[in-house]
């Protein structure tokens, strides 16, 4: 999966999973104030911790967020929701035999068959965890045998016509067309970068090497079928599925249908302490058509604008705009602004000393910077310090902690410092780390969202493009 910016890949999957499966490689602009303290249960299971600063704080810390937290090897008190056992202990030696297992298998190898046959469908699906705080998450869905498909969860739609995908976000007044091919699974899936959660989805794409998968919301390909329990009373059959690394899934399986009621996720991880474990309830709400569905699946752009890539749906600016001015304070007391820079090829990254991602990223920007000077080419490299956590009435208190610490990691290249927070928010800053590419005439030639491994190719090919680029 590329890892890129906060892009709407990662937020629907933070959605699904809340912060336990998924975390963007990038430090969120918000308020500690706005963030509830950290429970337990949701602090453990994470697996790629992201700090969350101030966006204009008036007294902070610098040191990062997480050294905040209790040692490491202080006790947690983890309520008992998160310690229940794995569902494999309610279930018989018999349930789990051989002939059980064999008979579990063939079960959920012909899900995608009656998947499949289906000609159209809408769906609820309904996501209840301890982690959710009493809040069940709800994803709809419309489907079709032709492939024709729309997933509507909050913050973001994704639609599938014929061979083109459209993602929408909320509050963005653009949209992503990508042109894909294959089913709907696997067409939105590769426009948003990884599998889609989204067990329906999946079986109606027909392939049954992902059917035991599916009811992990295709999180753990590994997953076998392991039990049987046969329904009673009208009741749903029961699947088990167990994963060598310890999660286990119940599916319920409609014994009239073949269709999916319900799945019971008991998720681990090798990072959650001893004894944890992330219980997830899916239920789906469907009515399933013989023919069109009551309303045809759509997408009207509107007065939108479209763009080429999901990933641009999150960036603040687009190509062609004009890049804000700023004023910035060099670290010898002195003032820069973009006016002065006309003529160049402008690289800001905006960061932090506490931003994980930001240390990350900044020693490949040293090596990008050390290039563009043996280059000869008009090209500078600026950091830019920002939404450092400082006591405002230390005079110099900032310029220290961020000279000795520039200092002490001997970068090629200059950093300046956002004194005021005002060029932050003349740049909407979402989080760090954050770079922008600005042409010789003033105007955004790209900009990059998070950490990215792949920092010095980009930027080496954004700036020649941003040199070749007139007016």
């Amino acid at each position: 999966m590329k890892k890129s910016s906060l892009s709407a890949q990662s937020a629907m999957f933070t959605f699904v999973f809340g912060i336990s499966l998924a975390c963007a490689p990038i430090c969120l602009a918000q308020n500690p104030s706005d963030t509830p303290a950290a429970k337990a249960p949701t602090a453990a299971p994470t697996a790629t911790p992201a700090a969350t600063p101030a966006a204009a704080p008036e007294m902070d810390s610098a040191e990062p967020q997480d050294q905040m937290a209790p040692p490491p090897n202080a006790p947690m008190d983890i309520p008992p929701e998160f310690k229940a056992p794995a569902p494999s202990t309610t279930w018989t030696a018999d349930e789990k035999s051989a002939a059980s297992s064999a008979k579990a298998t063939a079960l959920v190898n012909g899900l995608p068959a009656k998947y499949a046959a289906i000609a159209a469908l809408e769906e609820t699906t309904i996501i209840r965890s301890p982690q959710f705080q009493g809040q069940d998450q709800t994803v709809q869905l419309m489907a079709t045998k032709s492939g024709d498909a729309k997933v509507i969860m909050p913050g973001i739609i994704l639609t599938r016509l014929k061979d083109q995908v459209y993602v929408e976000l909320d509050g963005k007044n653009k949209y992503a067309q990508i042109t894909q091919s294959g089913t709907a699974v696997k067409a939105i899936s590769e426009v948003m970068g990884g599998k889609l959660p989204l067990p329906t989805l999946i079986l109606m794409g027909g392939e049954s090497s992902d059917a035991a998968a599916a009811m992990t919301l295709g999180q753990n390909p590994n997953i076998m079928p392991a039990g049987f329990r046969t329904g009673t009373d009208g009741n749903p059959d029961q699947i088990l599925l167990i994963d060598p690394q310890g999660t286990e899934a119940v599916a319920f399986v409609d014994s009239k249908t073949g269709l999916l009621t319900s799945i019971n996720m008991s998720l681990t991880n090798p990072q959650f302490p001893p004894g944890v474990r992330l219980p997830m309830d899916i239920t789906f709400k469907r009515s399933v058509y013989n023919s069109d569905l009551p309303t045809p699946i759509s997408f009207t752009a509107g007065d939108r604008k479209m763009v080429a890539t999901v990933d641009s749906l999150d960036q603040p600016f687009d190509v062609g705009d004009p890049a804000p001015d700023f004023t910035l304070q060099k670290m010898d007391g002195g003032k820069i602004t973009l006016a002065d820079l006309k003529g160049k090829v402008v690289v800001l990254d905006f960061w932090a000393t506490w931003c994980k991602p930001c240390m990350m990223a900044l020693p490949l920007l040293d090596k990008f910077a050390q290039w563009s000077t043996q280059s000869g080419k008009p090209i500078v490299v600026y950091g830019v310090n920002v939404m450092e956590q400082v006591d405002k009435n230390l005079a110099g208190a900032r310029e220290k902690l961020v000279g000795e610490f520039w200092q002490s990691k001997a970068f090629s290249f200059p950093t300046l410092i956002d004194s005021d927070e005002q060029v932050g928010k003349d740049y909407k800053l979402s989080g760090i780390p954050f770079t922008v590419v600005i042409t010789p005439e003033g105007k955004i030639a790209a900009v990059h969202m998070g950490f990215d491994e792949k920092t010095i190719e980009n930027l080496k090919r954004d700036v020649e493009t941003a040199l070749a680029t007139k007016g």
